[in-house]
Formats: C-alpha cells, sequence, structure tokens
C-alpha cells in the first residue's frame, strides 16, 4: 500500500481565476440595475437652466 490518498484521480483544478469572477461580478451588477430600473423606471430629467439664472440675479440685487 505505497499509494498516497487520492493520488490516481483528478487533480483539483481550484477556483476561478481573478479576472473571470470580475467579470462574473460585474455583469451581474449590470444585468441588476437593468431589471431595476426597468421596473421603476426613476425621472433623471434635469430642471430648466432658466430658473436657475432668475434666483441667482434675483439674490445679487441689493437692497434699497
Amino acid at each position: 500500500m505505497n499509494k498516497k490518498f487520492g493520488a490516481g484521480g483528478k487533480q483539483p483544478i481550484g477556483t476561478p481565476s481573478l479576472g473571470w469572477s470580475c467579470v462574473v461580478v460585474i455583469v451581474s451588477l449590470l444585468a441588476g440595475a437593468s431589471v431595476v430600473h426597468n421596473i421603476y423606471k426613476p425621472n433623471l430629467t434635469l430642471p430648466p437652466v432658466d430658473d436657475v439664472d432668475a434666483d441667482a440675479s434675483a439674490e445679487k440685487k441689493p437692497l434699497e
């Protein structure tokens, strides 16, 4: 009995490489964000610029 334990089978391949792990994480995050944005559809519009200019000019006028 000179055989060592597990010497005759396939060698274990270990964990996946770091590169593939990063790719899987990024793809899954993008897929999850896509699903959430298709369900909730957030309003990402910016307010008109005219309102900001009117507020800024009102603040600069001196009080009489």
